[in-house]
């Protein structure tokens, strides 16, 4: 039943999910909410809509089914977990980059989206620094939807530069914060720093290791399972397989890493469900599934 009434992702389906991810929220935040913990989740309302975007747009699930269960599923994840806003930002501008990168295949006005998907890219490096190891996510996607050579790597930098240029004049305006030459050079210390920590075993929590380890069995029963049986699918697939590798490594480097399995983990588990969705068991165990985790443990 609750499988069924989210079938299709209709105005009544996103208002329910929107209010019990709010409720979820409320539930395993109460005792420490603040602002940025509601700007996060307002963040997280934009990267679902965004995301049903890009499937939707790129018929990367058939009629978009079950988007909206699968937010429902993901909040209680991400809200048992560190947020930081700028962060989830970060992520956001990140997906607008992945969104330019898979309209490419219509072919139509191409060096317009090049210099977009540089534009939102840089935008979410300056966000998170860290976020530059989805480069190879980025190269490789423009690889696959389009071409790779050097015409098209220079009109990427255009657009990777130009919101630096723009960051740097509006910050030497401002006697607080200076975007310039001192500035890069200490992030990409810390940049370095952060990955230097990937030598020592992080100390992972019993909700850090549990998402991680759900998200790779779903996405490996994906990859097994449903890949694809033409060209264009695998081809999708395979940007989606490097999209995943470069979220896990995250993992690693920073707390707060679980937003960025978002995208990923909703394709490959609503895909999933959209073909196992006449199994009663399989229906019992997504509702279990959901109420167990709404609350803390």
């Amino acid at each position: 039943m609750i499988i069924r009434f989210f079938k299709f992702t209709k105005l009544p389906q996103l208002i329910v999910s929107f209010l019990l991810s709010i409720a979820i929220m409320l539930i395993l935040k109460i005792d420490e909410f603040s602002f940025d913990i509601l700007y996060s989740s307002i963040l997280l309302i934009f990267i679902f809509l965004l995301s049903i975007f890009i499937i939707s747009k790129n018929s990367i699930l058939k009629n978009n089914q079950y988007t909206t269960l699968g937010l429902i599923i993901f909040s209680g994840f991400i809200y048992k977990t560190q947020l930081n806003s700028f962060t989830i930002l970060s992520y956001l501008t990140l997906l607008l980059s992945v969104r330019k990168i898979y309209s490419l295949k219509t072919l139509k006005k191409t060096n317009k989206k090049l210099f977009d998907i540089g534009f939102w890219f840089s935008l979410s490096t300056i966000l998170n620094p860290v976020n530059f190891i989805f480069l190879a996510t980025i190269f490789f996607g423009i690889y696959t939807f389009y071409k790779l050579d050097l015409k098209t790597i220079l009109q990427f930098f255009a657009g990777y530069i130009s919101i630096l240029l723009i960051a740097i004049l509006f910050t030497s305006l401002s006697s607080i914060f200076s975007f310039n030459f001192d500035y890069l050079v200490e992030t990409l210390d810390s940049f370095i720093l952060e990955f230097q920590k990937c030598s020592e075993c992080p100390n992972l929590t019993f909700p850090q290791i549990l998402f991680p380890s759900i998200s790779l069995l779903v996405f490996l029963l994906y990859v097994f399972k449903y890949f694809g049986n033409n060209l264009h699918e695998r081809l999708k697939n395979s940007f989606l397989l490097i999209f995943y590798m470069n979220s896990i490594v995250m993992i690693f480097i920073i707390e707060d890493y679980t937003i960025f399995l978002f995208f990923p983990f909703l394709v490959t588990l609503i895909r999933i469900i959209s073909h196992l969705r006449r199994s009663l068991f399989f229906e019992l165990v997504i509702v279990l599934a959901i109420l167990f985790n709404s609350f803390s443990f």
